[in-house]
């Protein structure tokens, strides 16, 4: 190419030396043409060089795909119910999820197994409702983004990312409701720790699949013009998105601890959701520390937690965490309540660690999820010190707490 870029070049030299000389006008009034024809092509290749570095660095801002995806008809109108709906539908999950938390940790569930004291069902109950503000502020976030009067931000892949999630822990949650029997049933017998039937069982199961409608719906709608009515091409799609989040979980900038915090936590709370998941029991049991009462129902937000993550991930490496202030907040949250029932459960529980059967088996694993869990905890805001840490986060809670002001 540089070769050919030089012959160009001493051809277009050597043209605009014979327009110096003396020659004939026949051939005079068609040379200029020629010239100019080689000044475009030099001007239209290093154009295209100093393109091609643009690409390159707009590829690096949207490593991972955070950015608003373009569409042909985004700014179409956007139904001003929808944010109230959002509002509605999470209320509506947390109310879900406090129901199955207080109904599942509590003596008699089965009948005859009692709590060993009253503090052993409270840090229980408050480990695994730490999954509360995380869920409120992945709500608030999209609520956020559908008060908007086009659909702009709702089509941004951070936005259909988190919805897919939602959908992905509506349909799980309802699995759980419906199969609670067969999953929370003890070794060796036919008793289980929960069996919904009736109203209750009815109550949960339209909490969650509506969630879920929901959100799929919002997702669907959000798509691009093109594949929005073609449901046999959202699989590959959601492969294909699948595919990038996993292939950029590592930051982008690792002299960033920020970017480098978000980056780990994405891939712990990934780690832990597959452990509860897929593992046995008692590894299962990490990092609930319910037994077998809810170690199969918290991996659904421990996932969320993961999706959290990686969007506060993507978003410092777009130099916007400022914008996303709300799941931040969550996402310290989960940790603080979380850790704080770890601490309930070791100091204040009278019936630690003899009637922590599974914990006791796994103490590695426990302490390493401790660990890790902490890191939820850490500044978005590198250098900052303990006293504007605490301010920052007063300032939030007056800002989110009518009458604190």
């Amino acid at each position: 190419m540089r070769i050919l870029l030089t012959i160009m070049a001493v051809a277009g030299f050597a043209v605009k030396s014979a327009s110096c000389s003396a020659i004939p006008f026949g051939f005079n009034k068609h040379h200029n043409p020629l010239k100019i024809g080689f000044d475009s092509a030099i001007h239209d290749f290093l154009s295209s060089s100093s393109s091609s570095s643009s690409t390159k660095k707009d590829v690096a801002d949207l490593r991972g795909g955070g950015g608003k995806v373009s569409s042909d008809d985004s700014s179409r109108p956007l139904p001003a119910i929808l944010k109230w709906a959002y509002s509605a539908v999470g209320l509506g999950v947390a109310a879900a999820w406090t129901t199955t938390v207080l109904t599942t940790i509590r003596s008699n569930q089965p009948l005859g197994a009692m709590m060993p004291c009253p503090q052993h069902p409270l840090v229980n109950r408050i480990s695994v409702l730490a999954a509360v503000p995380l869920m409120t502020s992945v709500y608030s976030s999209l609520r956020s983004a559908a008060s908007n009067d086009t659909w702009e931000e709702l089509s941004s892949e951070s936005s259909r990312r988190k919805n897919l999630a939602l959908v992905a822990c509506g349909v799980a949650s309802a699995l759980w409701v419906n199969f609670a029997p067969t999953i929370t049933k003890l070794p060796g017998t036919e008793l289980s720790h929960q069996c919904y039937t009736g109203v209750m069982r009815t109550a949960l199961l339209s909490a969650y699949g509506s969630a879920a409608a929901f959100s799929a719906s919002v997702w669907q709608q959000s798509l691009p013009k093109d594949v929005r009515n073609k449901p046999f091409a959202w699989p590959g799609r959601v492969a294909d998105g699948v595919a990038k989040s996993l292939a950029s979980i590592a930051p982008l900038d690792n002299i960033n601890p920020v970017n480098v915090k978000y980056s780990l936590l994405t891939a712990g709370f990934l780690g832990l959701t597959a452990i509860q998941t897929l593992g046995p029991h008692p590894l299962s049991a990490i990092p609930s520390w319910t037994g077998r009462r809810l170690a199969r129902a918290f991996p659904v937000w421990t996932f969320l937690a993961a999706v959290a993550s990686y969007d506060l991930k993507e978003a410092t490496e777009k130099g916007a965490i400022t914008d996303y202030q709300m799941l931040s907040k969550g996402i310290k949250g989960f940790g603080v309540v979380h850790l704080a029932s770890k601490v309930g459960a070791v100091f204040f529980d009278p019936s630690f660690p003899g009637s922590y059967h599974a914990i006791t088996q796994v103490p590695g694993w426990a302490a390493l999820a401790i660990a890790f869990t902490t890191l939820t905890l850490r500044s978005d805001k590198v250098g900052d010190t303990l006293g504007e840490y605490i301010k920052d986060d007063i300032a939030f809670l007056k800002s989110q707490v009518p009458g604190l002001n």
